[in-house]
Parts: C-alpha cells; sequence; structure tokens
C-alpha cells in the first residue's frame, strides 16, 4: 500500500501521559521531514502546541486540534481537514492511531489505520488496516520512495 501522508495522533502516540515523546517520535518524525505529515489530536491547539514543546518534537506541517473542528473523534472531520490542508486525497493517507476512537476517526475519513499497540492486544484495534507493536517498529516497516509503503 502507497500513501502520500502520514496523519499522526498526538497524545498516546506521539506523547506519553507525562508529556514526554513516545519512544521512536523523534527518530520517525525525523525521517518523514521531507514527507507531508500532520498531527491530528482532539486536544486544544494550545495544549498540543505544549506536549509538542515538552517533548521537544518538531512542529509538524499541519496540526489539526479539537477546537479546530466541528466534532472530535470518533468523527472525521480532524483527519479530513488535514488531508484537505496537506492536499492529499483521504485514500492516500495513512493514520497512526493508539486508540479505538482514533481508529474509528481515520476509517470514517477512507483512511488506512496503524494502530500502535503498545503492549496492549489487538482487540481494540479491529478496525485498523495494520497493527504494529510501536512506533520504532512502524518506523521499520515504511519505506520512503517518493511516496510512503508499508513494507509487508
Amino acid at each position: 500500500m502507497e500513501y502520500d501522508a502520514v496523519l499522526f495522533d498526538l497524545f498516546g502516540t506521539l506523547v506519553d501521559d507525562e508529556g514526554r515523546a513516545i519512544d521512536g517520535a523523534i527518530e520517525m518524525l525525523a525521517r518523514l521531514a521531507q514527507s507531508r505529515t500532520a498531527i491530528v489530536t482532539s486536544c486544544s491547539r494550545r495544549l498540543a502546541l505544549g506536549l509538542l514543546t515538552h517533548a521537544q518534537l518538531p512542529n509538524p506541517q499541519v496540526l489539526v486540534a479539537g477546537d479546530d473542528v466541528a466534532a472530535n473523534k470518533p468523527a472525521p472531520d480532524g483527519y479530513l481537514a488535514a488531508a484537505r490542508s496537506l492536499q492529499v486525497a483521504p485514500e492516500r493517507c495513512l493514520v497512526v492511531e493508539d486508540s479505538r476512537q482514533g481508529i474509528a476517526a481515520g476509517r470514517a475519513a477512507g483512511m488506512d489505520v496503524a494502530a500502535i499497540l503498545r503492549g496492549r492486544t489487538s482487540v481494540f484495534a479491529a478496525a485498523a488496516t495494520h497493527l504494529v507493536a510501536d512506533l520504532r517498529a512502524l518506523d521499520e516497516m515504511l519505506v520512503l520512495e517518493g511516496t510512503l509503503r508499508i513494507r509487508s
């Protein structure tokens, strides 16, 4: 499967409960610096920017926060807004999520979803397109050749 953009959830996917970067987040975002990326979060823009700063993560090309959309996850609004901002068709986006609501939002937007398990069973991620242990495992699966591809 090939993608033109990667859309990340913030809290739980890139940043942990204490506002620190999750293992592999800094490296993955650095590797994708020349690719089209966005962060989609249900928290406020102010909180999202504070979390990014605290975790020492780069500001994304596009940030869609909870106060930017009419309905938050599990509604698809945030992911659809990010795709529009990046000028990428929804079906060409890969969503990276760690929650049932986020997975539902990505799928409702017509996007493939890579569920980050983080030591949990895959029960919560039944609707996801891809299941990966963590961000480092996803980073190893991504092939960058103009478009992004998930190595099977």
